[in-house]
């Protein structure tokens, strides 16, 4: 467990928060807490925080403003932000994204999974941070489709699939070819967020929307636009769950 995490619960709701308290409090975690956007914005001037959790309906400042605040001010640009709220539309997800949210929960949610992403997010951060050695790397995968050869994020992909020897890339609308076999991509990804949870699958971990149980085992539900279920295979069990901290 990576040691004396602070993470900000921004909600209008004190059910709310108090629940995410108790439930991150458990699992070691120190949780600072704010009303609106404008008391989160007060309270990351005072406090270091590693994760933000940002509710979007709320009063004087939303959570889409706070967002633009927090992205845009360079002593808060870099914290994992994890949107939590109950609007369930594509749009806002696809906004989301776009304005640099790493995870978007749906209200209601497992307060188990909410802490396995909140630790996934913070593991994530600080391996970056190693790899890198304090320089940018390159982290992006040429991809093709309909005849043109782009580069793509890897922060882009939700899962890679492996189906009739050819490999696939998924975001979050679209599914390109790449030229390399799974197992290739596997070693291009072991200093990044992604996990083989089976023979013809690597999922972003950050992409994960819901653990499902099945089986004896689990499925896992990935945030593109159709919600893909992805089984994890019996072999992969054991490291899934210390991957995502269940």
């Amino acid at each position: 467990m990576e040691p004396n995490l602070n993470v900000l619960v921004v909600d209008d709701d004190p059910s709310i928060v108090d629940m995410i308290r108790l439930g991150l409090e458990t699992d070691g975690m120190h949780v600072l807490s704010a009303g609106d956007g404008a008391e989160a914005l007060d309270v990351l001037q005072h406090e270091p925080v590693d994760v933000i959790l940002l509710d979007i309906m709320m009063p004087r400042v939303d959570g889409w403003m706070a967002l633009m605040e927090i992205r845009t001010n360079p002593a808060t640009a870099d914290i994992p932000v994890i949107m939590l709220t109950a609007k369930t539309q594509d749009l806002a997800k696809i906004l989301a994204f776009k304005q640099g949210v790493q995870q978007y929960v749906t209200k209601p949610f497992n307060i188990l999974e909410l802490s396995a992403r909140v630790r996934s997010l913070v593991s994530t951060r600080v391996r970056g941070v190693d790899a890198a050695g304090g320089e940018g790397e390159f982290r992006k995968i040429a991809v093709r489709k309909g005849g043109r050869t782009v580069l793509l994020s890897i922060d882009d992909i939700i899962y890679i699939s492996a189906k009739n020897k050819s490999t696939y890339v998924h975001t979050y609308e679209n599914q390109y070819l790449v030229d390399q076999t799974l197992g290739e991509i596997e070693k291009r990804l072991l200093r990044e967020n992604f996990h083989r949870i089976h023979r013809s699958y690597i999922i972003n971990l950050n992409c994960i929307k819901e653990i499902l149980r099945a089986d004896g085992g689990y499925v896992v539900v990935a945030t593109d636009r159709d919600e893909t279920h992805i089984p994890v295979a019996r072999r992969e069990i054991h490291a899934f769950r210390d991957s995502v901290g269940i």
